[in-house]
Parts: C-alpha cells; structure tokens; sequence
C-alpha cells in the first residue's frame, strides 16, 4: 500500500501547541443580535457579550454570519433561486412543455419517458489494512509538506485538528474509482481527529489566487469519506476522506484552504517541479 501511494495521502495532526489563542476560537454573540469571532477577548466588539463555541451560534440574519467574503461569492453563485441559475432550467421547461403541446395537437396518446436522473459517482472504499497502511503515511507526509488546522473552543483548549494533503498516486486511484477524467480534476485528502467531543463537517472552501471553490458535501464526486461520517464525533475519533477540485489548482503553489470560517495556508505538493 506504501508503494502504491508513493507518498503519505494524509495530515496527520499534533496536539496544538500553548501559545496565543487562535484567530477564530472565540465567538459570540452581541446584544444587537450580531455575531463575531475573534483571536482575543479583548477585541471582543460589544459589552455583555455571550460567549459560545463557533458550532454553537444560533441562526442569524445572512448578512450578520461571519462568513470570508469569498464564501459568500461562492454561495450565492450555487443558490438555485438566483436569477442565473434559473435561465436554463427555464428554458428546458418552455421547451418541454411546446412538446407536450404539439403531442396533444397531434392527438398523442403516449408521452415520452423522462431522462433518467444520473447516480452520484460511488463512495470509494478502501480495507482496513489499506487505511492503516495510510495512517502511517501521515508523519512522513508531514514532514514534507505540513498543512494542519487545529480547532479551540472558547477557552483556548483543542477540540479538532484537521490536516490536508496531496499525493498524485492517492489522486489516480480515486479519480479512476469515480470515474472521471484525471486531466480535469485533482484530489486532496483530509483528515479530522477529535480532540474532545465535538462536531465535524466537511465544510471546505478552497483560494489560489483568483480562483475560489467549495467542494459540495452532498455530491460524492465532490466530497467523500473513507473512514467515518460527518456529525458527532467522539474524542479519540479519526474521520478520513477526500476533496475533488478542478484541476487548475496547482499543489507546487501555496493556496489557502478553509474550513468553516478558519483558514490555513499551505503548499501540499512542494516536492514536485510544476510544468
């Protein structure tokens, strides 16, 4: 499995380290009903704030969320009730509707079966000596190009740590289980070990340079799991999976990868000489 591979396909993640607390670890909400989250109390922007956990915000108007501006962009592009998006789905229904007028003009008694609705590509799957096999590939990975995320709760103590990484032979073999075209898509592999109980989602957005994407939780040609499912998750847990993003995302070029409103950068493929 180690020399199918070649190199490590996951981040593996320490223990975060004492220090100052992260930016993003404190959030809460002020009396106005907007919400914030910072590095440190003391830019807390309100008096009588309420302190949560970030997976602990209530529902808040759109435009309160503390979203990166990039996400926003990239939601509103994705929301089926935006004008842009409704144009072709509008044009399929005229469409089909002039058919089924010149069916009953013509005195049709059949119509036409409907298109068949394509499957999402399968999850991919891998045995239990192939994942442990690419656990230990972790730490070596790491070595070469670290790229980790470590997540705090309100008090500064470490809830999640959550890795990334790239590896061409890991990107062939799933790109081949799915079905799809290597010269068009490129595959990271994350990993999500809990610190203490918690909730993880694969909530990730990905920047280099002008170009954003969000891999769609809901499509597994986008977003899969190799070990574990998103929800609660237990201390001690390791959640393992994979991210498709299009291919002109260069891993030899740093690129900012976020989860949920935390970002790291990193550059998950430093070794390899770009074209």
């Amino acid at each position: 499995m180690i020399q199918r591979f070649g190199v490590a396909l996951i981040v593996g993640l320490c223990a975060a380290a004492a220090g100052p607390v992260r930016a993003g670890s404190i959030a809460g909400v002020c009396p106005d009903g907007s919400a914030f989250i910072v590095q440190r109390v003391s830019d807390v922007p309100c008096r009588r704030a309420k302190l949560v956990e970030p997976s602990e915000l209530p529902p808040l108007r759109p435009e309160l969320l503390p979203n990166p501006y990039t996400w926003a962009i990239d939601q509103q592009a994705r929301d089926p009730h935006n004008p842009y998006n409704l144009i072709e789905p509008a044009e399929k229904i005229r469409a089909l509707r002039a058919g089924e007028s010149a069916g009953q003009s013509e005195g049709a008694t059949e119509r036409p079966l409907p298109a068949p609705v394509p499957e999402l590509a399968p999850p991919i799957a891998f045995n239990d000596s192939e994942l442990r096999d690419v656990a230990r590939l972790v730490e070596l990975r790491q070595r070469v190009a670290p790229a980790r995320l470590s997540v705090e709760d309100v008090r500064g103590r470490p809830r999640l740590e959550i890795g990334m990484a790239y590896s061409p032979a890991f990107e062939a073999e799933v790109l081949s289980m799915l079905g799809e075209n290597s010269a068009e898509r490129r595959v990271l592999l994350f990993a999500a070990s809990s610190l203490g109980a918690t909730e993880f989602h694969p909530n990730f957005f990905i920047v280099q340079g002008a170009l954003t994407f969000r891999p769609d939780p809901t499509r597994k040609d986008e977003v899969g799991f190799l070990m574990g499912t998103p929800g609660p998750v237990t201390p001690g847990e390791t959640l393992l999976g994979y991210l498709v993003i299009p291919v002109r995302f260069d891993p030899t070029q740093s690129m900012d990868l976020w989860w949920n409103d935390l970002s790291f950068s990193a550059v998950l493929a430093p070794e390899i000489q770009p074209d």
